[in-house]
């Protein structure tokens, strides 16, 4: 090898990927995947194994809600992910991380939330569904990774919490991360970047005290207060402050906010993509614009979900350069078109997913 092609940068493939893994009771899905039976998470382990990413957020994956893993995820990688599905190349995550989540975690403890899930911390109606899993080609520093899963909402600076509706409710001590937000170091040779991960909350299905948007755009700015090194944080180890502004990272999730279409809060999340110590690279698909059929939705080529939103994102930090990204969107007479949609040529969730894969490539 030439001493030029041996320092030549290292480009890696960092992808997010909302699955809807997720059922209202505990364990179903895992026994879905053994079944072996539903062809949705063959097409599913199909486009993670077209897309070949180095580094893999899954969201909406289930999991114990305390962390670690109940067999699915293993299961998955070695019957799904590790054998060729419909003709595309098998892939190996030797690393992999499930991080506890807020989902599901009853807010007054002993209370049975499985028929209440809106008074857990996050909604979900067992402790771990929704929660987000990361697999990756390169070592995992999961010893150091950060979590700010803790914070109150009612207690973080400059809260938009509509704080009587919580309080009526005995829930004034709900947390603000609907699921987890989590900084952890991805190790690449003599390089440490910082996988900055979350998945706030839907800015809808709430009433007029608007909670449901209010958290999602706190939750957003929580994102960016760890990647600004905000000094008032404090990690659930008691950690002050985020990242340094010397660490490379890379935001990867879905957000749940579109900076142009939808219900969120636009301010917030255009506040997030336009903050120079970003990348915001706005992967795009002609699939998208071919299939997204509501004429008011502006930038469609950029959406990431069935609706026409653009909701899923990975966001490399100043440190890092950019080289290519995608979603992965098939046009209808695509061969890959039957991950996607269905006999009559229109996306469709039971295929594999409401969302789709997002990538980024990146030179360190």
């Amino acid at each position: 090898m030439s001493e030029q092609m041996a320092s030549a940068p290292k480009t890696l493939r960092f992808a997010t990927f909302n699955v809807a893994m997720s059922a209202d009771k505990s364990g179903e899905i895992f026994s879905q995947l053994e079944e072996g039976t539903h062809r949705r998470f063959a097409n599913i382990a199909a486009v993670i194994q077209h897309s070949q990413p180095d580094v893999l957020l899954l969201c909406e994956f289930d999991h114990p809600g305390n962390g670690g893993d109940d067999g699915m995820l293993a299961f998955f990688q070695n019957e799904y992910l590790e054998k060729s599905q419909f003709g595309q190349l098998a892939i190996h995550f030797p690393y992999s991380y499930l991080p506890a989540t807020n989902t599901g975690l009853s807010v007054v403890e002993g209370e049975e939330i499985s028929v209440s899930p809106e008074r857990a911390h996050g909604f979900g109606r067992h402790h771990g569904q929704y929660g987000f899993a990361i697999l990756s080609k390169y070592p995992l520093d999961i010893e150091n990774c950060r979590h700010w899963q803790k914070t109150t909402w009612q207690d973080y600076p400059g809260s938009q919490m509509p704080e009587s509706y919580f309080l009526n409710k005995g829930l004034e001590s709900i947390r603000l991360s609907s699921k987890n937000h989590i900084a952890l170091p991805v190790i690449v040779g003599d390089k440490r970047i910082h996988l900055v991960a979350c998945h706030p909350t839907p800015p809808v299905f709430d009433g007029p005290e608007k909670r449901n948007l209010r958290r999602n755009a706190d939750e957003l700015r929580l994102l960016h207060d760890i990647v600004t090194n905000a000094p008032f944080l404090v990690d659930d180890s008691g950690k002050r402050g985020g990242l340094d502004s010397s660490e490379a990272f890379v935001i990867m999730g879905d957000l749940n906010a579109d900076p142009v279409n939808g219900d969120g809060d636009k301010a917030m999340i255009r506040t997030l993509l336009s903050d120079l110590i970003l990348h915001d690279v706005q992967p795009q698909s002609e699939g998208a614009t071919r299939s997204v059929s509501d004429s008011r939705m502006r930038g469609k080529g950029r959406a990431t979900h069935n609706r026409g939103l653009r909701l899923d994102y990975v966001l490399p930090s100043h440190h890092l350069k950019p080289i290519n990204s995608g979603v992965f969107w098939p046009k209808v007479d695509d061969a890959l078109a039957p991950f996607i949609y269905n006999e009559s040529g229109k996306p469709v969730p039971g295929r594999s997913s409401d969302h789709r894969l997002v990538f980024v490539d990146v030179i360190l």
